[in-house]
């Protein structure tokens, strides 16, 4: 081969590009994982609220706690294949 050095360079950044990119999306989808969590759990908060006014059935609160609360549960979850 008449330029081995620069097809093992070649190889060396590109397996370093696409792992910084991998990286990134991952860090992005933990980003958006934290966003889904904080807005659920001031969601149940709200629900709280509107509950203790007199605005919202407790029926339909907890229902709605309950359904907020899995969807926290399903992102945080570490091994979410076994779940289904």
């Amino acid at each position: 081969m008449k330029y081995p050095k620069i097809v093992g360079w070649s190889v060396v950044i590109t397996m370093w590009t696409g792992c910084g990119v991998g990286l990134s999306c991952i860090q992005k989808q933990e980003q958006g994982n934290n966003e889904v969590v904080n807005t659920a759990e001031d969601m149940i908060e709200w629900i709280g609220h509107d509950l203790e006014s007199g605005k919202l059935d407790s029926t339909i609160a907890d229902t709605y706690v309950m359904n907020l609360e899995e969807i926290i549960n399903t992102v945080r979850c570490e091994n979410c294949d076994e779940i289904d």
